[in-house]
Order: C-alpha cells, then sequence, then structure tokens
C-alpha cells in the first residue's frame, strides 16, 4: 500500500472516531481509550492486516529499541497502534504513537518521534514502511505528523 491509501484509511477511522466515540475526545479520555476505539476503526478499513494496540511482541521476543528517551527503559516498547501481520516482518504497515490531549505548538514529543524514527528505519528491526503521530486536542481536527525511512515527512 502506498502512503495515499494508508492516509485515506486512517482519515476515514480518525472520522468514524469523531462521529461515534467524540466523547473520548471532549473530554480527554485516557490514550488506551481512544487508541483502542481507532484500531477498531482502522481494521475495518485494512482487513488485510492484523491492528493491534500496544502490541509488544516481535515475532515470539519482546520489542525493543536501541534508542532511550527521557532516562526511560526502552527495553520494553508498546506502540499505541500497529498495523501488521503477526509473526512477520515481511509486512509491518503503519505504527501509530498518538497523544490525547496535545499542544501542537510543542510538536511530536520526544519519546515518540524517536519511537517512530527507530521503527521505520529502513535498517533497523522492525521496518515499519509508515509511522504516524496522531495528536489531538480535543474536538479539534487531530494533526497527523508521518514518518518514512526513520524521519519525519
Amino acid at each position: 500500500m502506498n502512503r495515499d491509501q494508508i492516509d485515506a484509511s486512517v482519515t476515514l477511522a480518525l472520522r468514524l472516531l469523531l462521529k461515534y466515540d467524540v466523547f473520548l475526545l471532549e473530554h480527554a479520555a485516557h490514550e488506551r481509550s481512544i487508541t483502542h476505539k481507532l484500531a477498531e476503526y482502522l481494521q475495518q478499513e485494512l482487513s488485510s492486516y492484523h491492528v493491534d494496540c500496544e502490541y509488544s511482541r516481535h515475532g515470539i521476543e519482546t520489542k525493543r529499541l536501541p534508542r532511550h528517551c527521557n532516562d526511560t527503559d526502552m527495553d520494553r516498547v508498546y506502540p499505541d497502534i500497529v498495523v501488521h501481520l503477526r509473526g512477520t516482518d515481511d509486512d509491518n504497515l503503519l505504527v501509530i504513537e498518538a497523544k490525547p490531549a496535545w499542544n501542537p505548538d510543542v510538536g511530536v514529543p520526544e519519546c515518540d518521534r524517536i519511537k517512530l524514527e527507530e521503527f521505520t528505519k529502513p535498517t533497523g528491526e522492525y521496518r515499519y514502511q509508515f509511522g504516524l503521530f496522531i495528536g489531538f486536542n480535543r474536538l479539534a481536527e487531530p494533526r497527523l505528523v508521518w514518518f518514512k525511512g526513520g524521519s519525519e515527512l
């Protein structure tokens, strides 16, 4: 899939989230509540893939990243949402990090940026085709920041 196709699926899933689960955004519900519902809508759009929340597996091993952020132990990482084929690295399509109450003036939070850069590195262990940061600010239009090849687009 190319970025335009993925972007169309993400956009539709976000529209469904805003239509059916606006309460979660209005009241800045926990990130997991929002990403869970978003993942459900993404699964409908990307039915040939597995869409998982906080998926920590890499094959049968635990996901780990070589870079650390804010003195956080990156020995185990749990991306908010991944779109992939479980048990293989052949088709890791999309990794998403999201923030439910995000200030767009701040930019992508450092830890999320590091994760998205590492997960999308073409020479890295995971090689997701695309990374996406979604910044929610209650009912304002969500801000999307795309990553590919270990860099922000």
